[in-house]
């Protein structure tokens, strides 16, 4: 995340995999700040030790269950602070909630959080979720065509070739995306163009941001400032000059 903060990732494969993007698991020398990316997806979080401050409000044990994330926030930290979590993917909590997985029940969050007073590392965090993470997929259909529908979103298929792509009515995947998301399809893709843009701007720091907002399917160049802003907290502008320096 920054120098002042050692952040460790896990990837997790198998089926749940369509579930769950990342395990993490971070450490404090110093304090700090730094900026969550949006990603319109929820995780939960774990304070091991110090204090942790997420969007300006103290995180608590036993854990934090995020919402939906539409904009980026700000997490604050002391120096000492150990915390992790688990990421899932949009609409991925939801899912997994709705048949009943084992790894998002509250007894094995809370189970997981008493644990990690003694087990301080990502090795140690992995191994106290491997037998839900594990666990066998449980077929749902409504599930299986959401996850279908969100995938195209994510990979910047247009919306409308999306649905077309997608073996439901418009009608019945608009809900369920709401339903499971917490927010529109139509928002989330709003949220993966930006984020399309910042790879952009990373990957090429050079390119205008007239090119950036033609590249990404923006109106204009108003339009992608407006966006980028909404959604991540700060300008193009400003982000081509962090990555500047």
């Amino acid at each position: 995340m920054n120098d002042k903060l050692l952040l460790e990732l896990y990837s997790p494969t198998g089926d749940i995999a369509d579930y769950v993007q990342a395990i993490w698991f971070a450490s404090a020398q110093f304090s700090g700040e730094n900026w969550l990316p949006c990603d319109g997806a929820k995780g939960v979080i774990f304070l091991i030790s110090g204090q942790l401050n997420l969007a300006g409000k103290p995180l608590n044990p036993p854990y934090l269950m995020q919402t939906t994330s539409t904009q980026s926030e700000k997490v604050t930290f002391t120096a000492g602070s150990i915390f992790c979590g688990i990421r899932f993917r949009p609409a991925g909590l939801a899912h997994l909630e709705k048949v009943n997985h084992s790894l998002v029940a509250p007894a094995t969050l809370t189970g997981i959080a008493q644990a990690l007073d003694q087990y301080a590392n990502l090795d140690s965090f992995i191994d106290l979720l491997s037998a839900h993470l594990n666990a066998p997929k449980i077929h749902h259909q409504a599930i299986e065509y959401t996850q279908k529908l969100i995938h195209k979103i994510i990979n910047l298929t247009p919306l409308n070739t999306a649905y077309e792509h997608t073996p439901k009515g418009k009608r019945q995947l608009e809900r369920y995306v709401k339903n499971t998301c917490g927010i529109t399809a139509k928002h989330l893709a709003r949220i993966y163009r930006v984020r399309q843009a910042k790879q952009l701007i990373k990957a090429n720091p050079q390119l205008s941001l007239a090119q950036l907002a033609i590249d990404c399917g923006f109106a204009d160049q108003s339009h992608l400032n407006n966006e980028f802003n909404a959604i991540l907290q700060i300008t193009p502008a400003k982000y081509k000059k962090l990555i500047h320096q």
